[in-house]
């Protein structure tokens, strides 16, 4: 796996090594897509631990799942922070301490290393594996096993898109300019759930929150400026792999009264049988409080649950601008130069048709 021109890892094959046996086809996701699923059950969830819920994304059901794994002796996979270089990676936690760096969201594509192997290697022990991650992670780690498990569950997240890892150092870099780089969170909800705020910390003591939509990190990734290519092609519509997906519960004040609140709240999509059987675990452990709710409104604000990353952003981002900006960056350009911010002014006029296909892509597959 190397990275190519806007950092995005991708596969490399040794022509002198390959023996045109065919498996790298074999288990590739994009062109073995899933079908379509429709959920067994939807809820929102939230933690009863306030403190947890702070931690996490939205209302914790991550960790909820993650405890129940590791309380039967299992092994917990997902992206997590690879430091002092804070680089999102793949990575496992078998305890508490080492779970609380894989919670809450990180908007660049996580590095996955040797993880599948990894993973392999813990379920021919007959050890219990969760593996969290985007649909396409998921998919990728099913076709490169080859055959089910009993003993593994994924849970992937109603994915907006993957943002360049190449983006991400060089916003890093911006910020480290005046110090080194102590503490990240993509979503501090020290004022609110939403909208959620960046905070960083730097070793000279001076701390940063920034409304994440307010910086061009946050920007650019909601409008694609700068996301992996294959997110504008992803089938979307539940049809990824997991046993369960799980995403914040935006609109939950509407549909899960009884328990909205300003700290958040998940969703989770029962989507197989083993899946419900989880659920029927976290059900039982007494730590969260849930609702049943309808699919339509557990998705009427999460349009990227029915349609990929909208094509529509294109009228505000043609691909003659993609390539511009990342052939800028490999000069001397930085991310908060104005000549590159100039590249992504957006019109009145451009804004409203956006909006318009977003609309209706959602109403089309609900």
């Amino acid at each position: 796996m190397k990275p190519d021109a806007e950092g995005f890892l991708q596969p490399v094959i040794d022509e002198t090594l390959c023996v045109n046996c065919g498996q790298c086809e074999k288990v590739c996701p994009i062109l073995h897509p899933g079908a379509n699923r429709t959920p067994l059950a939807v809820y929102a969830v939230k933690a009863k631990d306030d403190e947890l819920r702070m931690k996490s994304s939205s209302g914790g059901m991550f960790t909820l799942l993650a405890r129940e794994i590791l309380k039967q002796g299992g092994i917990v996979y997902g992206a997590g922070w690879e430091k002092p270089a804070w680089r999102v990676v793949h990575k496992s936690a078998e305890n508490e301490e080492e779970l609380d760096d894989l919670r809450g969201s990180k908007y660049v594509q996580s590095d996955m290393g040797d993880t599948f192997r990894q993973v392999k290697d813990q379920l021919d022990t007959g050890r219990r594996v969760l593996f969290s991650g985007c649909p396409c992670q998921i998919s990728g780690l099913k076709l490169f096993l080859q055959k089910p498990y009993d003993n593994l569950l994924c849970v992937d997240l109603i994915c907006h898109s993957v943002a360049s890892p190449k983006v991400f150092e060089l916003y890093k870099q911006s910020i480290m300019s005046k110090g080194k780089l102590v503490y990240f969170h993509f979503r501090d909800k020290k004022e609110g759930w939403e909208p959620f705020y960046i905070r960083y910390e730097l070793d000279n003591g001076s701390r940063v929150s920034i409304k994440f939509i307010d910086t061009f990190l946050g920007k650019g990734w909601a409008l694609g400026w700068f996301c992996r290519p294959s997110c504008f092609a992803c089938p979307k519509g539940f049809s990824g792999m997991a046993d369960l997906t799980i995403s914040d519960a935006w609109g939950c004040e509407d549909f899960a009264k009884t328990i909205s609140d300003s700290i958040g709240v998940s969703l989770c999509f029962v989507m197989t049988p083993k899946g419900k059987m989880i659920w029927e675990e976290i059900e039982k452990c007494g730590e969260c409080l849930f609702v049943p709710v309808d699919i339509q409104d557990a998705t009427l604000k999460n349009p990227c649950a029915w349609s990929p990353l909208a094509k529509g952003d294109a009228w505000n981002f043609p691909e003659w601008k993609r390539r511009a900006f990342f052939r800028q960056l490999t000069g001397d350009w930085s991310i908060d130069s104005k000549r590159v911010h100039r590249l992504f002014k957006r019109t009145l006029f451009k804004k409203i048709l956006t909006r318009a296909y977003h609309i209706y892509t959602l109403h089309k597959g609900c």
